[in-house]
């Protein structure tokens, strides 16, 4: 009889993935010898032993899973060594009586992804299941969608960890002979389950795809060996252990001199992994070397360690996925996915969805029949097995363009993804993989019953991959609520919640959810992935914090703290985060505009080389210093004019909450700004940007016709300044070409030389100032000013004040405004953070009031932040 400390009873609390990560921690699971097959074991790298309870505390998927508040506890879920003192005597009696009435059994083997809803139907065909854990520490252990509850009647955690595996396997045998109940099918539940499956059904004789070729069937190198051996179209591919092996590869097989192969372009992956974890596609030799040493020596999403790279030719084509079951050599198609792989966040096979596909059309039957020859090859003969195919096109002898599909990968396992998609199949097909599955290994009486390569496909369906664009920490999910109102709705899935830390997604392991689309219109189901994806962006993860990294004690980067800046830089500090300093000009000319009193201590202080002839690579330069630091970097900010253009292009690159760099330019370039927002169809002032007399007196003769000859203004000043600096009102070409002159090719009150001169009609109203706050796309107004500005001592704009105006009561032209100025702010893409804006309130012929920006910065208003007190006891 089985000892009792080796079966419990206890209920499954999945962990969350996470992304695979380097060897860096105490233990590592390691195939020392690719050749065999169940090889993992422990890499002690201390020496030092410890016990299986201290392992799985000390992992690091344990910790992330704690962090997440999902874990499950080894000790009170099974026991895996000769210590059983964490059981109790009472709790064992109680699991002893309840094995003696159970009967037939199905065993999984790694019951995570779909192999828990594998297991779950198990139970409810009224069989009891047993769960056997492949490996002592299963990162996939996560992979279980929630509210999956399976009574599993018995536990028993295989020993990979012993140095002799041949052993282990036996006493695993021989720990499931000795369960008191009849072991009727066993079946691998996720990828990391195919290969212990195999060993156990074959030595348990039962229907089994036997051990012969487990190896084809996980590892990816010697499956597409397999399959050329075997006569059937495979990619061309080495497995490579150096840099120098990868590079012979290319000369020989890949790009050999004197062939014209095209431009270059590879494919670079772990041997053993899952999803598109690691899976880089390269278009230079230096981005082959580069994904190469990513892959190499890192723990992959599978937690095995990469010992080897593996080196392919990139296909260009559709990717198809074939799901089959088959039963004593026969295989059925339960299903037919496209996917919807895309590049984005810097990674290039992200998954974006896949729709199920009708099987009538000639590239689906070439690739349903292909997929028998893969299956036939790697020595699929019993069970579920999900294939990726490339399906490529070629020119026959007759000159006939026909399907040309070659194998992407295959599993002896049921497609993943954590089994979200089963509901759509069942809809759409009227079964599903999971539930052939079964069947196949028992009576076979549905499997019997079904079409051998096709099936009628009765509506339109999408799984939908959620792409988080950010990584930050979850605050809410507002885009839930748009998604359920999509029409094809049937479902969400959450992998994320609030709280959470969720990453930028990057592969299947990384998504922060799916959603489940049904439609009779194939536009429709489209559009709804479309609509969902649009999402993205802005709308739908609330993120309170916006960062690459998971945050401890975080720092804010203010780039310039000059003016209200500093007042910045200070309350960073008064909220307890750290602060880094980052100034955008070697002895920027600004940096005396400081409130005195403002005491500021950074953490950090960062000179950028705006000097050096690069600035890709002194930006670079500026994120590596910033990151050196060592604290999570939790928001970029501007605190003055001149740091707008800086924070824009830090905070895109590193990853924090940002306007992007596509507007950069135009939120700093007074023409360019103008110009976006006519684009946008909004009121702009009439402009000219003159670099020459002529320019200048040509836009005068374009202004004067358009005004009246004898009461005709212009403004004159610099492209890209603050304040009034050198703002000239200009009545005769006189002082228009001596204003120009003052202004072109002169160092304005930046610091900065200005390129021409900005020519500008004269707008006739009261001007305004609106501040306002901006956060995933929504503007909120913070204060309303009005200016006062007045001719005197030679100067025509000297500020004499300005008031608060109430945004609250009723004022058409206050209305006016602020309906103007959220237009202005969305032209511009100013989604995050402040943004001081000067608008001019002109009224048009007919009374109404017909507002014009005068020029926006996407930072905090400035005049050293004096304003602060009053704003804060008359608005709060």
């Amino acid at each position: 009889m089985l000892a009792k400390e080796t079966v419990l009873i206890e209920g499954f609390k999945p962990l969350n993935k996470s992304s695979s990560e380097l060897s860096n921690q105490g233990s590592v699971m390691r195939r020392p010898h690719l050749e065999r097959g169940m090889s993992l074991e422990f890499n002690l790298e201390t020496g030092e032993k410890q016990s299986s309870q201290k392992l799985w505390e000390g992992s690091s998927w344990e910790r992330l899973g704690k962090a997440r508040g999902r874990t499950m506890d080894r000790a009170n879920s099974f026991i895996g060594s000769a210590t059983s003192s964490l059981v109790a005597e009472s709790s064992m009696a109680a699991v002893s009586s309840d094995l003696e009435n159970l009967a037939n059994v199905v065993v999984v083997v790694d019951p995570f992804s779909t192999g828990a809803h594998l297991a779950a139907e198990v139970c409810r065909s009224g069989y009891k299941c047993c769960r056997v854990f492949s490996s002592w520490d299963s990162p996939v252990a996560a992979l279980v969608q929630q509210g999956i509850n399976i009574d599993y009647c018995a536990t028993v955690q295989h020993n990979n960890t012993k140095k002799d595996l041949e052993v282990a396997i036996e006493e695993t045998t021989r720990t499931l002979l000795d369960l008191p109940f009849n072991i009727v099918a066993v079946l691998p539940g996720a990828e990391t389950g195919v290969e212990l499956a195999d060993q156990l059904s074959w030595r348990l004789r039962l229907r089994s795809n036997g051990i012969q070729q487990s190896l084809a069937r996980r590892n990816k190198f010697h499956m597409g060996e397999t399959v050329r051996q075997a006569g059937v179209r495979a990619v061309r591919q080495c497995m490579c252990h150096t840099i120098e092996e990868m590079k012979y590869f290319f000369a020989t097989e890949l790009f050999p001199a004197g062939e014209d192969r095209g431009p270059f372009k590879c494919v670079v992956k772990p041997v053993e992994s899952a999803g598109t974890d690691d899976v880089f596609l390269c278009q230079t030799l230096e981005e082959a070397e580069t994904a190469f040493n990513r892959i190499l020596g890192k723990v992959n999403g599978l937690g095995l360690l990469n010992e080897v790279v593996l080196v392919q030719e990139f296909l260009a084509g559709q990717e198809y996925v074939i799901d089959k079951v088959s039963r004593d050599g026969v295989h059925k198609l339960v299903a037919v996915w496209k996917y919807d792989k895309r590049s984005v966040n810097k990674a290039n096979f992200v998954y974006f969805g896949m729709s199920l596909m009708p099987t009538d059309s000639e590239e689906i039957q070439a690739l349903v029949a292909y997929a028998d020859r893969i299956l036939d090859a790697v020595g699929i003969q019993q069970g579920p097995s999900h294939m990726e195919i490339m399906l490529t096109w070629v020119t026959s002898s007759e000159g006939k363009r026909v399907p040309d599909p070659c194998l992407v990968e295959v599993g002896a396992r049921c497609h993943g993804g954590e089994g979200t998609w089963l509901p759509l199949t069942v809809e759409c097909i009227g079964y599903n993989q999971v539930s052939v599955t079964l069947d196949a290994y028992l009576s076979g009486t549905l499997f019997n019953s079904l079409p051998k390569d096709s099936y009628a496909l009765k509506r339109s369906a999408r799984e939908v991959d959620m792409v988080s664009r950010h990584g930050g920490i979850v605050r809410a999910l507002p885009g839930e609520n748009i998604i359920r109102e999509l029409p094809s709705f049937r479902s969400i899935n959450w992998e994320v919640k609030p709280g959470d830390y969720c990453a930028v997604t990057v592969d299947c392991f990384t998504r922060p959810g799916c959603v489940q689309l049904v439609n009779d219109s194939e536009d429709a189901c489209q559009r709804d992935l479309e609509t969902i994806h649009d999402l993205e962006m802005m709308g739908l993860i609330d993120y309170s914090v916006i960062c690459p990294k998971p945050p401890a004690v975080g720092a804010v980067v203010v780039v310039d703290p000059f003016s209200s800046g500093a007042n910045l830089a200070a309350m960073v500090l008064q909220w307890g985060y750290k602060l880094i300093l980052v100034f955008s000009e070697m002895d920027s000319p600004v940096a005396k505009l400081v409130s005195k009193g403002t005491n500021v201590k950074p953490t950090l202080m960062v000179q950028h080389d705006n000097n050096h002839p690069n600035q890709d690579f002194a930006i670079a330069q500026t994120l590596s210093a910033i990151d050196q630091e060592g604290s999570p970097i939790l928001a970029i900010l501007p605190g003055a004019e001149t740091g707008v253009e800086l924070s824009d292009r830090l905070a895109a690159r590193y990853g924090t909450r940002s306007n992007g760099e596509e507007f950069t330019e135009a939120r700093r370039n007074k023409y360019l700004m103008q110009e976006v927002v006519r684009a946008k169809g909004l009121r702009a002032i009439t402009q000219k940007l003159c670099r020459s007399e002529t320019e200048v007196l040509d836009f005068l003769g374009e202004l004067q016709q358009q005004q009246s000859k004898d009461d005709w203004k212009c403004v004159i000043k610099p492209n890209e300044s603050a304040g009034t600096d050198s703002v000239f009102l200009c009545t005769s070409q006189e002082e228009a070409l001596k204003a120009f002159h003052l202004i072109h090719n002169q160092l304005n009150g930046l610091g900065q030389r200005n390129d021409g001169a900005l020519c500008q009609e004269f707008l006739r109203g009261s001007e305004f100032v609106i501040d306002g706050v901006s956060r995933d796309g929504v503007y909120k107004v913070v204060a309303i000013w009005q200016y006062d500005k007045r001719s005197v001592n030679g100067a025509n704009f000297v500020y004499f004040g300005m008031h608060l105006r109430d945004g609250q009561v009723p004022d058409p032209e206050i209305a006016a405004l602020l309906k103007y100025a959220r237009s202005v702010v969305s032209a511009l893409s100013i989604h995050h953070g402040p943004s001081h804006m000067e608008v001019m309130s002109c009224v048009s012929a007919d009374g109404a009031f017909n507002p014009c920006l005068v020029e926006v910065g996407s930072r905090c208003h400035g005049g050293e932040g004096s304003w602060c007190p009053v704003a804060t006891e008359c608005v709060g």
